[in-house]
């Protein structure tokens, strides 16, 4: 309880953290919607006289252009969230020691120096289970073709629909043995990350002395992670709390603005509304990522020992 405390006092009291944790989370992940429609024979018949050859070959370009400025970005953003993360590690660090004060700049350079190895490590330390994956969809689909294939020229495909799904199941429990080896992995990795960034180790010994930790400190780390994840949920629970009531006043104007009565007014209260919400979640979502790196930095290095590189 009082890392947490320590790790929430650091945070809280150095507001360029919450900076980084932005960054840290932004990169993360990312979502993307998707919208459906539905056409008459009509609409398709008008689809088809538009869609030119000329037409196909300039939407077909700007498909490809457009598919890799999200590649470029999504690199960008991934590399981003590295230095960040590093910045976290490396800028808690120094608080903790008492140190001279960092900064956003001289934290985030701390991660940036690193970036590329922290990139390396992170690709191989995940590139076994990413490998086996794709090769057991590969191979079930075709195996599962070739024998579709095969079923269709028979009288009684009944049989060879059974082997089918025998050999479904066979992939399934393999992809099932997947979770717990990229479990273990995803609990090495934030220790073979810190043993890189504090301890200046390569991309195999940071992975070597990431294992080690959990496996030494596995059941401290579980109940870090339990109370970790209870936080996580009182942390939800004010966010629905202060979000919703957001939501339902810009709610109100969102769907006034469909009637023939609506006025520019209720527009700008609608715009202001979605953009206070995106700042409250953008700042709570900062700050929680902040506090979370801070407290398992500092919990490392209790179980690691302090004798750590900080430059």
């Amino acid at each position: 309880m009082d890392t947490i405390k320590r790790g929430f006092s650091l945070t809280w009291n150095n507001k360029f953290m919450w900076v980084l944790g932005f960054l840290a989370a932004l990169g993360s992940g990312s979502a993307f919607s998707n919208s459906n429609y539905s056409t008459n024979s009509s609409d398709m018949a008008g689809m088809a006289d538009w869609m030119t050859p000329e037409r196909m070959a300039a939407l077909s370009a700007g498909l490809i252009a457009f598919s890799c400025v999200a590649v470029i970005l999504g690199l960008v953003l991934w590399l981003v969230a590295l230095s960040a993360r590093g910045g976290l590690i490396a800028g808690a660090v120094q608080l903790d020691r008492g140190q001279t004060k960092p900064t956003f700049r001289s934290a985030f350079g701390m991660g940036w120096r690193k970036v590329w190895r922290l990139a390396g490590m992170t690709l191989l330390l995940f590139a076994v289970p990413t490998i086996l994956f794709i090769l057991l969809v590969i191979g079930f689909i075709v195996l599962a073709g070739g024998a579709a294939l095969m079923a269709s020229g028979m009288d009684d495909p009944s049989a060879f629909g059974a082997g089918i799904g025998g050999v479904a199941l066979v992939f399934l429990c393999l992809m099932c043995l997947l979770v717990p080896f990229t479990l273990v992995l995803t609990l090495i990795y934030p220790f073979a990350f810190r043993g890189m960034v504090l301890r200046d180790l390569g991309a195999m010994d940071s992975i070597r002395h990431g294992w080690r930790t959990l496996r030494e400190n596995l059941g401290e780390i579980i109940l870090l992670g339990l109370a970790f994840f209870l936080i996580n949920i009182v942390i939800i629970v004010i966010s629905v709390a202060i979000i919703v009531p957001i939501g339902l006043a810009v709610g109100v104007p969102m769907a006034m603005l469909s009637g023939s009565n609506a006025s520019a007014i209720q527009g700008i209260l609608a715009v202001l509304g979605i953009i206070v919400g995106l700042v409250i979640f953008a700042l709570i979502s900062a700050i929680t990522t902040a506090w979370q790196s801070s407290t398992f930095t500092l919990a490392y290095l209790q179980w690691t020992g302090k004798d750590v590189i900080v430059e």
